[in-house]
């Protein structure tokens, strides 16, 4: 039988997570303790639940933070299929990491009257209120914060300064709530990127994630025609006509230019309908090229939409935090956005899970 034991003084001398790899008690030791963690159910996530391997790496993290493992793994998500950590549990890690002489110190500066406390009150579909920021783009000229720290060995502070305006991900409704306390866990994380990165070398939060791979923009080629159906639409029992009897081509290419701009700028699914409907009326008209491109198009943009405003509407009406059902109902949330995933697309789908990364504190706790 395998021993699993730690002695004090093998635990004090692992810190390293990349060192204890070669020490086999302490392997042994971690790899038992990932398997009883990967069966857990309430204390565990369920991108955890029964995951030893990925269990038995949030638990090396812990260890070399020196935390409680099952306090970690509540504060992690997969995004992309990356092991992700929450900007508050990296605050935390720096903060006691040791590396510093004092804890950081805020300086929020700026007309922070034009944004705190402006928000609007809107209602879902189901009645159901939600806060929004009820600011612009120039109420934010000028609104920041300063966050410094002293490492140790240092005399002089470390100083970072961050503009609202260079908070790019945020589309939480706590940044209508608190936008000042999120502005404090993006400074902080932005400080030890810059200053400190080996502490959480390895460890990213959702919107560096999100911008660790170039997204290809390029609009997919959704036509599959054959040369026999262009030919076909063109000549197959139709008389042969002249040039100047047949629709120019020009004509042809505003009409399908006008089908994509309306494609694009649908934004319920009756308007996708509807633009489908214009599409296949057109048939002719566009032949079997343009007809199919601008059929997939629009078939895309309707399950997009419609994926949009689902997840939309089931954020918009999540209750508070501390009523009933809160916890159950953000956790089916997060189901419904994973099932959604494939007709959002990536960029749509991280900035959903943003959100709920953002959101997730207030309704599920460790």
């Amino acid at each position: 039988m395998q021993n699993t034991n730690i002695s004090l003084n093998d635990q004090n001398t692992v810190v390293n997570s990349n060192v204890a790899l070669f020490d086999s008690q302490y392997l042994n030791a971690i790899s038992a303790f990932a398997q009883i963690m990967a069966q857990g159910a309430a204390t565990v996530p369920a991108h955890l639940q029964g995951n030893q391997a990925d269990c038995m790496a949030v638990a090396m993290q812990a260890a070399q933070w020196q935390m409680n493992p099952f306090a970690v793994a509540q504060k992690t998500h997969l995004i992309n299929g990356v092991l992700g950590y929450e900007a508050q549990l990296v605050n935390a890690v720096i903060s006691r990491s040791g590396i510093l002489s004092n804890r950081f110190e805020y300086e929020w500066f700026g007309p922070w009257e034009r944004i705190i406390g402006r928000f609007a009150i809107r209602k879902n579909d189901k009645g159901k209120e939600y806060r929004v920021p009820n600011w612009n783009l120039a109420d934010e000229e000028g609104v920041g914060i300063k966050v410094w720290a002293t490492l140790k060995g240092e005399d002089k502070p470390r100083v970072l300064e961050l503009f609202l305006a260079q908070a790019r991900v945020r589309n939480s409704t706590l940044w209508a709530d608190d936008p000042r306390q999120q502005m404090a866990y993006l400074a902080v994380k932005r400080w030890s990127r810059l200053y400190c990165p080996d502490v959480i070398l390895g460890v990213y939060t959702p919107d560096e994630l999100e911008e660790r791979n170039e997204k290809d923009i390029t609009p997919a080629n959704t036509a599959h025609v054959s040369l026999k159906e262009i030919a076909e639409s063109s000549a197959v029992g139709e008389p042969e006509t002249t040039a100047s009897a047949q629709e120019p081509t020009s004509n042809i290419d505003s009409l399908a230019d006008e089908f994509r701009n309306q494609i694009d700028k649908a934004n319920d699914v009756d308007q996708a309908k509807a633009i489908r409907a214009d599409i296949e009326a057109q048939k002719s008209a566009l032949g079997a090229a343009l007809f199919t491109e601008l059929k997939n198009k629009a078939v895309q943009r309707y399950h997009l939409v419609n994926a949009r405003n689902s997840v939309e509407a089931e954020i918009n009406s999540l209750p508070q935090p501390d009523e009933p059902g809160a916890a159950e109902r953000f956790a089916a949330l997060e189901k419904k956005l994973a099932a959604a995933k494939r007709h959002l697309g990536d960029e749509l789908y991280d900035g959903f899970s943003t959100t709920l990364l953002d959101m997730k504190p207030e309704y599920i706790t460790s």
